[in-house]
Parts: C-alpha cells; sequence; structure tokens
C-alpha cells in the first residue's frame, strides 16, 4: 500500500509548489536585492516593515523551488545554475511579495472558509495520473492517509493547509482585481486580429551596399545635425570604476580535494543522485501551423508506414523532421524523465514498448512519430559515475569560499586605508587578486570581464565619488572591491565626445537613403519582385503566414514592414522599407486572412478575460512596487551568501 502511494503521490510536493506560488509568478517582479545590512538578526531572512520572514520559513520555501527546477531541467540543475538565476533572491523577493499581497487581501475583507478550503484540497489532482490526490472512488481517503501523504512530502496538515489557504486568498485578491478592469471593444478586436488576422507574403531582403566610400560630413554639418536632434544623444547618469577582483579560477589550482572528501559528500548526498525512469528516443515531427493540418497528419501515417516496412528511421528524420534540434542527429532526442516533454508525447512515449513505432502523436507542435530506443528504471547512480562532477563541485566550492575569505581580509586592509588611493588598489594586486578599470557605465550596462551584474552596478551607483565599497561584491569571476572613481551627470554630453557618432549618423542616414533610392529605381525598371531578385541577386523567401503582431520569419518584428503588409492589399508589391543595418525588404502580399466576424464572436469574451487578467496583473505589479518603495527592504547578507545567493 505504502509503494502505490508513493507512486501516486510522487508529484504531490512539485503540486503543491505550484499551489502556492502560481499566483505569485504571475505578478512576478525582478526587484534585485534589497538593502543588506550588518548586525542583522541570525534568525531572519529578511524583513521589511513589520514583515518578518524567518531562516526556517526561507529555507521550507527554497527547498520547494529547488525541486520544482530539479523537476525541469534535470541533471542539468546544479548549484551554479541555481546562483546564475540568483534564485535564493528569487525565492526571498517572492515570499515579501506575497506577503504584501495577503497584507491587501485582508484590508479588502477577502477570506477563505473552512468550506472552501476543504472543497479545494479534496479536488486536487496528479497531474500524471488526473486521479484525485485525497480522494479514491470519491470517497476521502482518511484522516492517516492524508497525513502519510503529506509526511511522504516532508509536509504537515497544519503547514500545507496554511499554505493553500494563503494561495486560495491570493487567487481571490486576483480576482478582485481582474472583475474590476474595464476592457473596451477596440481593445478586444485589436488583440483578436493581432493574433487571428494572418498575411503570407514573398519577400526580398537587399544588404547593405558596399559601394563607394560615404561622403566626408563638415563639422558645421554635424554641429547642425547634433543641435537639431539632442534627444539622439541624451545620456543617463554613468559612473567609472576601478576595483580588486579576487578570481576563483586563479586560487581553484591550489584547491585539494581528497578522495574521501568525495566519498563523504556522495554518502551524505546519495539520495540526491537518485534518477527516476529515464527512456531513449528518437522522433519525426511533422510541424502543424493550422492551415496544413491533414497534409502533415497525412505525411506522418506515410512515414509510418515506411518504418513499418523497413524503411531507416534516422534517414527519414534526416530528409523530413521540422525538427531543427534533432534532425541532424537522426531525431534522436537522448534519454529524458517523466516531465520533459509535452504531455502527449511523454503518456505516448512513456507508454511505447522499446523499438515500437508509434503515432502519429499531436502536440502543440505537430504530429509526431516516435520509436523508443531504451529505457533505464529508477536507479541510484553509482559512485564511479558522479564522482568527478562531485570533486569539480567541491573543489568550485572551496575556491569560492577561499575567495570570499580572501576578499573579507581584503576589505579590511582596504577600511583602514580611509579613502584609498587607486595606487593604494593597485599595490594590494598579488597573482590571484587583479586590479582592473571599467568604462563609464550606465545602471543598465556590462561592465567588460564581469557582465551583466545588476549587485556590481547597483553598489557602484550607491558610491560617493572616491569611495570604496565597505564589503565585496560577487560577481561571476569572483569577488570585487569597488571604488567609484568619477561620476557623470545626465544630460546632453558636449558636442566633442560625441562628434564621431553624429557623423556616423548622418552617414548612416545618407546610405540608407541612397539604398531606398536605389532599390525604389531598381525595382521600378523590373517590373516584378522576382525580376528585383534576380537582377540584384537576392534570394525571394516565402515564409508561413504570420499574425499581425508579427514576427514575419526570417525578419523578425520590425514595424514599419509589418505596418506595410497589413495596410496592403492581396497581390500589391510595396517597399522598399529599410530594416534596421540588414538593408531593405521589398515584399508582396500574396494573401490576408479577412477578419472573421462569426469566430471573433465566439472568442470575444475569452480575449475579454485574458486582457483584463493582464490588466490586473500590471496594476498588482505597481500595487507591490509602491508597497516596496514604502518599506526598508533587509535581506541577511551572510545568510544568502551561505544559501549560494549574490552577496553585497
Amino acid at each position: 500500500m505504502l509503494k502505490q502511494l508513493r507512486e501516486n503521490f510522487k508529484h504531490l510536493k512539485w503540486i503543491l509548489w505550484a499551489v502556492i506560488a502560481i499566483f505569485v509568478l504571475f505578478v512576478f517582479v525582478d526587484w534585485g536585492m534589497g538593502s543588506s545590512r550588518g548586525g542583522t538578526d541570525p534568525t531572519l531572512a529578511a524583513k521589511a516593515g513589520d514583515i518578518r520572514i524567518t531562516t526556517a520559513e526561507f529555507q521550507k520555501e527554497y527547498a520547494f523551488a529547488e525541486d520544482r527546477y530539479r523537476q525541469a531541467y534535470g541533471k542539468n540543475y546544479s548549484p551554479e545554475l541555481a546562483r546564475a538565476m540568483n534564485l535564493p533572491e528569487q525565492v526571498l523577493n517572492g515570499m515579501i511579495d506575497r506577503r504584501l499581497l495577503r497584507a491587501e487581501a485582508r484590508s479588502l475583507g477577502l477570506k477563505v472558509s473552512d468550506e472552501e478550503l476543504t472543497q479545494h484540497i479534496l479536488g486536487i489532482k496528479d497531474p500524471q495520473s488526473g486521479r484525485g490526490l485525497f480522494v479514491r472512488d470519491g470517497v476521502y481517503v482518511g484522516d492517516a492517509t492524508y497525513r502519510r501523504i503529506l509526511a511522504m512530502n516532508r509536509l504537515s496538515p497544519e503547514s500545507f493547509e496554511a499554505d493553500t489557504r494563503d494561495a486560495l486568498v491570493l487567487e481571490k485578491l486576483n480576482r478582485f482585481f481582474t472583475e474590476s478592469m474595464v476592457v473596451g471593444d477596440d481593445e478586444i478586436r485589436a488583440e483578436y486580429e493581432n493574433r487571428n488576422v494572418k498575411a503570407k507574403i514573398a519577400w526580398a531582403l537587399v544588404p547593405p551596399s558596399p559601394g563607394a566610400a560615404p561622403a566626408a560630413v563638415t563639422d558645421a554639418e554635424a554641429e547642425a545635425w547634433f543641435k537639431a536632434n539632442p534627444t539622439s544623444y541624451m545620456q543617463p547618469e554613468k559612473r567609472k570604476a576601478k576595483y580588486l577582483l579576487v578570481e576563483t579560477s586563479k586560487i581553484l589550482p591550489s584547491i585539494q580535494v581528497s578522495d574521501a572528501d568525495v566519498q563523504a559528500d556522495y554518502t551524505a548526498n546519495a539520495e540526491s543522485f537518485r534518477k527516476g525512469e529515464e527512456i531513449h528516443a528518437r522522433h519525426i515531427l511533422y510541424k502543424v501551423d493550422g492551415a496544413n493540418d491533414a497534409a502533415q497528419k497525412a505525411r506522418a501515417e506515410a512515414a509510418i508506414r515506411k518504418l513499418k516496412a523497413g524503411a531507416d528511421f534516422a534517414a527519414l528524420a534526416r530528409a523530413e523532421s521540422d525538427d531543427a534540434g534533432s534532425k541532424a542527429n537522426g531525431g534522436d532526442l537522448g534519454s529524458f524523465p517523466r516531465g520533459r516533454m509535452v504531455k502527449e508525447f511523454e503518456q505516448a512515449a512513456f507508454g511505447a514498448k522499446d523499438m515500437e513505432i508509434v503515432g502519429p502523436v499531436k502536440t502543440s507542435f505537430g504530429y509526431d512519430v516516435i520509436q523508443v530506443l531504451g529505457r533505464t528504471g529508477e536507479r541510484v547512480q553509482p559512485f564511479f559515475e558522479v564522482a568527478p562532477g562531485i570533486r569539480q563541485r567541491l573543489q568550485e566550492d572551496r575556491a569560492r569560499e577561499e575567495a570570499k575569505r580572501l576578499a573579507a581580509a581584503l576589505s579590511e586592509k582596504v577600511a583602514k586605508l580611509g579613502k584609498a588611493s587607486d595606487d593604494d588598489l593597485r599595490k594590494l594586486a598579488s597573482p590571484g587578486v587583479t586590479f582592473n578599470e571599467t568604462d563609464f557605465l550606465a545602471r543598465t550596462d556590462a561592465p567588460a570581464g564581469i557582465g551583466f551584474n545588476p549587485q556590481f552596478t547597483e553598489k557602484l551607483f550607491s558610491l560617493k565619488e572616491g569611495e570604496t565599497s565597505p564589503a565585496p561584491v560577487a560577481t561571476a569571476r569572483g569577488e570585487a572591491i569597488v571604488k567609484c572613481v568619477e561620476i557623470r551627470k545626465p544630460g546632453l554630453p558636449p558636442f566633442a565626445e560625441v562628434k564621431a557618432r553624429v557623423i556616423a549618423d548622418i552617414q548612416k542616414k545618407r546610405q540608407d537613403e541612397a539604398a531606398l533610392a536605389n532599390v525604389r529605381q531598381t525595382l521600378a525598371s523590373a517590373g516584378s519582385l522576382e525580376a528585383l531578385a534576380k537582377k540584384l541577386n537576392v534570394k525571394v523567401e516565402t515564409p508561413d503566414a504570420f499574425p499581425k503582431a508579427g514576427p514575419i520569419p526570417g525578419l523578425g518584428s520590425p514595424k514599419a514592414v509589418l505596418d506595410a503588409v497589413f495596410s496592403a492589399k492581396a497581390g500589391e508589391t510595396k517597399g522598399p522599407v529599410a530594416v534596421d543595418a540588414r538593408g531593405v525588404v521589398v515584399f508582396r502580399v500574396e494573401s490576408v486572412t479577412p477578419f472573421d466576424a462569426a469566430a471573433f464572436d465566439k472568442e470575444k469574451d475569452a480575449i475579454r478575460e485574458q486582457l483584463r487578467g493582464q490588466k490586473a496583473s500590471r496594476v498588482l505589479q505597481a500595487l507591490i512596487q509602491r508597497k516596496r518603495a514604502d518599506l526598508k527592504v533587509e535581506f541577511n547578507k551572510e545568510f544568502l551568501s551561505q544559501m549560494g545567493g549574490a552577496r553585497t
């Protein structure tokens, strides 16, 4: 009985996490780190006004989040990936947002009764089997089984019911705001047209021609252009930094990990090396775009007949599959567990026998023909298989810890110097510590050698000119001690500073105008798109139909082209239209899906609700943003650092 329960409820933790978090994810905004202050209560992970989130509460939520990502990423999930996603900060920010939203719900008098809670819990189903988790044959499984199911997932009835009640309150809050949103008929029609009114075109892209060297631009012309277009050259506040970087990669070779350390880690974490059932499969995808459903299904059925008659699966996949990711490999998808593929594909693949040809299987992508090449049952990976990865992880973890230790010691030395000069910092460089300098950076810029790092930029913009950060900042390369050396205020820079850019802009405009004029003249003499393409030695593309909002296959979503396409009639040739730096495009409209009034009437209410939901989401985001601005959000930086989060 216990084994059966394990099988039936092994996805419970995933379900519970989704129940609790889906609403917050709906309105999630990446707020970044709150302020980090010393002397924080070690039992708290964060505080914001009256809100207190304990380390125990955070660890419980973080465990659920890690389980979710492990199921999503499988063996590709790692502590490094969690750090790259700033997962600890994401989870903590989500918890703060949920508390703020609960407070808003209380202020509006929104509650969940015991009866509502009971009905919801009894209605929870296993997404794999579709069976009720806590109901069998229409009858509640009983308190003992209920508690046992929760205990298997390290949950108590009290915490599970409290979390579920909170989630239902947030759903009510969402409905409250959604139902208060007003969506006009014009908005609904525009959204319907963006989704359903499609155009099919033939197009040719004429790339920029090297041509003659651009004509010289005089200083007077450049200065006149600069004065006429000042908004194009306005700059935000920018700052320049110099920093010491304790580089993890330079420390790594000195870190030793013994065989005993690797074995001990494996023994202590053996359960984390447990892998569920996996299958090795290959497939042939016949993609469906709406108009070709019957034809693609027929092609899939024909492929099955060929395969059953002895055709080579890999050769047929290379010839016919629409899955660019696996086509070159003969359709081979490698091995994968449950939860990795879409539901219809997964059910067919895991239900197939080895080497059996299955299909056509209809999914949101099209029709699949599947063959399972083999499978492995649930197992714990043996030590020899994972030992190299454990050794590397331990070495990298210890190198990072050593980098933090060295950086902390370095920070103390810098602090004792008072207002450290550039030479002071330069003298502190060593084989494992480098002295570096950035260009002028805006808040959204990525420092060269560091990459996009909000913590680094936030720290730089919190310092006064000449001030050095009191604590290291975590980066992908190691720990950085940052000094702000110069601040450039926002505004229009001197002409001399952007003169080269102004001249380049003028030359680009002249080149674009010349290119448009040349293609326009060639089109007039050629008479057709195909003749133009032949004359200019470019290819005519005939992609699938695309909606009003784009993208145009092969071109993206250039607004000027989209506007021109949907204002033209079938059969009209339009252009040339400039497309960024790629050149100019000329196109012919082959067909435009007419507005379907009957279909619009059927979808109108559903679209209205979707737009109301989107508006409600934006209002809730603004609400959270305002409430966070009113509070002083503080994170326990040492605790987050221990959990693998960024340290500021």
